[in-house]
């Protein structure tokens, strides 16, 4: 996301050094401050979108977790001297991303508790005392823990810190400053502002020594200030101009090859961070290693093919944007030997690049990041961006269509829930209601949830799930008035295997009006034929609780009844397709058996989509007693369940019914 920054900073620099050899200095100026200003915001922008996307994952209003952020990556960066020192602005990456990891944990704890917790269904808690006292404690938090970390590091690690003085001429201490830049990058930290003492003294000395080359015949030097930049730096650190190579002809996916056109003109002049950020390479460990690795290589080549003649040493320090194998040539005076070994130890780097990014390559298909620029706002909530990143190049072409409807969606209206009540045909009492999520655009016209694949496809079904779950419980708990009321969630096969769903749902009811025998999920065969071992446990963690689990669609999977057989469901569910083709013997036959079925496992049958009185009466005659359809009622929001009294308003028992022994996992 922040990667456009990067790439405007590496174009406005590159601008700057073309104005100044022509001789407009101060254009030169005034466009190397942008590059250089802009350079320095990609830090806060990767602060504030891993704050929005974590504060995602964890479900929390986003005000809070990019605020403490923000305001925790300038405090801790100020009290660890990580201000950058030509803009006052904090330059770490790591300590960036850091901050904004802490900051969402720490809310993310603080929402736990009673005390801390946002009103999951009002955007106005955003800028309630709530939010205020915990950016307070969050912000308070790290300050302290910064504050104790530089004393423990002031006060014990540093003076047990022994600095090596590495020999800028030394081949030994050579490879030791190539490993630790490439370690630092790999951590998001720069590693020619680290070390540049270092290079410092290298220029300085490299200047010296080509001077007395020059004017009294002494030896050079192999290793000189732009030994690194025009050996071990071709493309920028890494060499990583064998690795955009690599990409343009090696790449399955569509993402990295563009990526590897739109970074070649930068790779040229030796600007690497799109590569850095983009396949990534940073905080990547598939990648890390060859990144170390290439230039490694390319440095004890370069400086063997010098030792033994094979190569001439460098006799000119030249600017580190001269492209690869030009500057070779001309930094040895034009010696073209140099130039072709340059093309060699690129070709050395694109070998040994070439498994690693495979991985990477293998690991891209089939995956889109398209989700990344949009938030999705609900009617009374969030549905928070999810991404699944396996890399930060975004293949969109598979999803446009499902992004493209998303997006109308949002901006033509908004969502809400629908109930469509559950009826016992004994009593003609409402038992339960079926929550159903519906689009209501501007104009009021009602759009079914056709739209879920679009939001399955782009990977946000499970943050639906979660808030159709929670907007349901909070509505039932005002419309629940009996104990023998049941408030009915479908969940989707992806969300029921998520790692600690039950405790999830655990969670919201606690916090509701609602007892565990008042909730229902209703899952579908898809979830049963996914994992059928997860499957088991799971239900078996539901049931647990006291909450009902039901087989939604029943007689429209192929394996349906061998999942009678497996598990234990409180309810099963007669599919709609079953109920259309009564009019035919055949039909009712077919009925008659799935009904007989459902008896069998001793669970509660409902039939789905009665429309008629004569559906109703064949049914009844087939001794089910619960169905739900048009024939009774319509979905209805809530304000409609309310005004027309469709639930029972009889007083009931208050106070949670416990959980059984078994801890949930």
């Amino acid at each position: 996301m922040a990667l456009p920054v990067s790439l405007i900073a590496a174009f406005f620099n590159l601008l700057s050094v073309f104005s100044g050899k022509f001789g407009y200095d101060n254009v030169s100026v005034t466009l190397g401050y942008v590059g250089e200003m802009t350079g320095h915001m990609f830090p806060l922008l990767l602060n504030i979108f891993f704050a929005t996307y974590y504060a995602s994952l964890l479900r929390l209003p986003k005000a809070a977790p990019i605020s403490c952020a923000l305001a925790s990556f300038f405090i801790v960066s100020q009290q660890w001297g990580l201000i950058s020192p030509v803009i006052a602005l904090p330059n770490n990456y790591a300590i960036s991303l850091l901050t904004a990891y802490v900051s969402c944990h720490i809310i993310f704890k603080l929402n736990k508790t009673r005390l801390f917790s946002f009103d999951k269904f009002i955007i106005a808690a955003d800028t309630s005392v709530h939010m205020i006292v915990t950016c307070v404690i969050t912000l308070a938090t790290l300050i302290i823990g910064s504050h104790l970390s530089v004393v423990i590091y002031t006060t014990f690690i540093h003076p047990a810190i022994v600095l090596p003085t590495l020999d800028p001429t030394s081949f030994y201490d050579g490879l030791i400053y190539e490993f630790t830049r490439g370690v630092l990058w790999s951590f998001g930290v720069n590693g020619h502002n680290i070390l540049h003492m270092y290079k410092t003294e290298l220029y300085d000395i490299s200047i010296a020594n080509m001077a007395d080359w020059k004017n009294f015949g002494t030896d050079l030097n192999i290793i000189s200030t732009n030994f690194y930049d025009f050996f071990t730096g071709m493309g920028g650190s890494g060499n990583t101009i064998s690795l955009v190579l690599c990409m343009l002809l090696f790449s399955k996916s569509k993402g990295y090859k563009l990526l590897a056109k739109a970074a070649l003109i930068l790779t040229i002049f030796n600007i690497n961070e799109p590569i850095l950020f983009g396949i990534p390479i940073i905080f990547n460990p598939i990648m890390i290693f060859p990144f170390l690795c290439v230039p490694m290589v390319s440095f004890m080549l370069a400086y063997g093919a010098t030792l033994t003649g094979l190569i001439p040493p460098l006799s000119e320090v030249h600017s580190w944007l001269i492209p690869p194998v030009i500057n070779g040539y001309v930094a040895s005076g034009g010696a073209v030997s140099v130039a072709v070994f340059q093309l060699f130890l690129i070709l050395v780097g694109v070998v040994i690049y070439y498994p690693f990014f495979k991985v990477m390559d293998q690991r891209s298909l089939g995956v889109d990041v398209s989700s990344m620029f949009q938030t999705h706002f609900f009617k009374g909530g969030e549905v928070p961006i999810k991404s699944k990143l396996n890399s930060f190049i975004p293949s969109i072409q598979d999803n446009i269509n499902a992004q493209r409807e998303v997006e109308q969606l949002q901006n033509s209206g908004s969502f809400l829930l629908h109930y469509q009540p559950q009826v016992d045909i004994h009593s003609a009492e409402v038992v339960a209601l079926e929550a159903l999520i519906r689009h209501e655009d501007v104009k009021g016209r009602i759009k079914g949830p056709t739209f879920l694949k679009s939001f399955g496809q782009l990977g946000l079904l499970s943050d639906v799930d979660f808030w159709v779950f929670e907007k349901a419980i909070s509505d039932a708990s005002d419309l629940a008035q009996t104990s023998n009321f049941t408030i009915s969630v479908n969940i989707s096969a992806e969300t029921v295997l998520k790692k600690d769903f039950v405790k999830s749902i655990k969670q919201v009811i606690d916090n509701s009006a609602l007892d565990y025998d008042q909730v229902e999920i209703e899952i579908t065969e898809e979830m049963l034929i996914q994992d059928e071992v997860r499957t088991a446990q799971v239900i078996q963690d539901i049931k647990a609780l006291g909450v009902s689990v039901a087989l939604d669609d029943f007689g429209t999977g192929y394996s349906s009844l061998a999942y009678l057989s497996r598990f234990e469901f409180d309810k099963i569910k007669i599919d709609r397709s079953l109920v259309e083709n009564l009019d035919t013997e055949r039909g009712r036959n077919l009925f008659d058996v799935v009904v007989q079925l459902g008896h069998i496992t001793q669970a509660k049958i409902v039939v789905e989509g009665v429309e008629t009185v004569e559906e109703l009466s064949f049914i009844q005659s087939k001794g089910v007693q619960y169905v739900q359809g048009f024939f009774f009622y319509r979905p209805m929001t809530k304000a409609q369940i309310l005004a027309e009294h469709i639930v029972p308003t009889h007083s009931r028992q208050t106070g949670k019914k416990v959980s059984s022994e078994i801890e949930v996992g």
